[in-house]
């Protein structure tokens, strides 16, 4: 047996073992937990010790779970975000088509989908073909994993720690699994849907394809209607305004700030798309994906973070610009707006702290780091800038005047094929 399929034998052994160890624990845990404190005869601080000892062990394996499941949660959804960016740009559907292998078009089984596990188990490699399947599948999937359950430690496990305006009181996690706390999870899946879309929005700019229309509206239409609707959404509002006369005055306030936040991010987008080299004729997506991610964090988070995240995503595109040199990326297509995904992202997690440094109408602070955000694009444009070749330039003097021979006319005619005359 080759080394990489033993190696490949031992994972999938290792990973069954460690998915039944979990769940056998889970399941019979407590059933073992009732005999072992029913047959002890102890005193009462010995039965004490050993009873803290349980709740210890226990609090690990629902812990354990929990993270687990949230994470295969988020993993999954990662798989069917690594199909919306396949397909959306390229016009095709993402709900009624199975998924199929890129190269032989052989249809996945079941187990395949499986998010990271399947790729894993599959060495990488198509069952079929034998053909390589990237790695940025399961990578996506990792990722998206990864946001889920941060965002729940953040938000819905802290009781709301990183939120601003939000006394946070943190929950056990078997509280968090059995009591509903639905502003904290209306947040919670409020958020987890905007960094869906923003991963698709990078990935799609990464790939130089087309920003598909719908996901703009499916990210507007639920940034605007959600705090609509439930106000509790949006946290940070526009401003300490004063509105106790008007009917429904929350709900006045909160427009008032989703569209401030819009247009925020519009002009941000704007400016930080200006800070990168003109797009090659390849790139599809133009760099609009820039302004929709900046308009999206805007609507979900307030003009207050527009600031922040332009800070820091100029930043971070000014750190990782020779990373991207280094893997072959002659333009910086997909950089930017990777990068407003993880300062987006990072802003999310200390809300709280940028609200405490911002405030709700502190201007001074939100223009040093507006000023900080155009400096630093200024340097990423003078980094990523390279000349235009102006191509007609060294075109010979009858292409530009048609004055080419019939030799030549023949042989650029469709479907010609010269023959030997000789």
């Amino acid at each position: 047996m080759p080394r990489s399929q033993s190696r490949l034998t031992w994972i999938r052994y290792t990973i069954t073992i460690v998915v039944c160890l979990g769940v056998g624990a889970v399941l019979v845990w407590p059933a073992f937990e009732m005999l072992w404190l029913a047959g002890t005869d102890e005193d009462f601080v010995s039965r004490q010790n050993r009873l803290d000892q349980v709740q210890w062990i226990q609090t690990i394996l629902i812990a354990g779970f929990l993270y687990t499941w949230f994470f295969f949660f988020g993993a999954t959804v990662g798989s069917f975000l690594n199909v919306v960016i396949w397909r959306m740009p390229r016009g095709e559907t993402v709900v009624s088509r199975p998924s199929r292998c890129p190269f032989c078009s052989t249809q996945l089984k079941w187990n395949d989908n499986v998010p990271v596990l399947g790729w894993i188990m599959l060495g990488g490699r198509c069952r079929t073909c034998r053909l390589p399947i990237s790695p940025r599948y399961p990578i996506i999937e990792a990722v998206v994993g990864l946001i889920f359950l941060l965002l729940l430690q953040f938000e819905v496990l802290s009781g709301g720690g990183n939120l601003p305006g939000v006394e946070a009181v943190s929950l056990s996690h078997a509280r968090a699994m059995l009591e509903l706390q639905f502003p904290l999870l209306s947040i919670y899946v409020f958020h987890c849907y905007l960094f869906s879309l923003m991963v698709c929005w990078a990935m799609i700019a990464w790939d130089r394809s087309r920003m598909p229309l719908t996901l703009c509206v499916l990210a507007y239409g639920v940034g605007f209607l959600g705090p609509m609707i439930w106000p509790d959404l949006c946290p940070v509002r526009f401003a300490d305004m004063s509105l106790g006369s008007v009917v429904d005055a929350v709900r006045l306030e909160v427009f008032v700030s989703v569209l401030c936040g819009a247009l925020a991010g519009a002009v941000w987008g704007v400016l930080l798309r200006a800070c990168v080299s003109r797009p090659t004729s390849d790139d599809a997506s133009r760099r609009l994906g820039i302004p929709i991610m900046m308009v999206a964090v805007g609507m979900y988070c307030g003009w207050q973070a527009t600031f922040a995240v332009a800070a820091l995503s100029m930043l971070l595109s000014v750190l990782i610009w020779p990373l991207l040199q280094r893997l072959g990326r002659t333009d910086f297509a997909g950089g930017v707006e990777l990068s407003i995904l993880a300062s987006s992202f990072v802003f999310v997690l200390s809300w709280r702290f940028w609200d405490q440094l911002l405030g709700l109408t502190d201007l001074p602070q939100a223009a040093v780091l507006g000023a900080t955000a155009v400096l630093l694009g200024l340097v990423l444009r003078k980094l990523t800038w390279r000349p235009t070749v102006d191509l007609a330039r060294f075109q010979r003097a009858a292409d530009s005047t048609g004055t080419d021979s019939p030799e030549l006319q023949v042989l650029a005619s469709t479907g010609t094929i010269p023959e030997n005359s000789q």
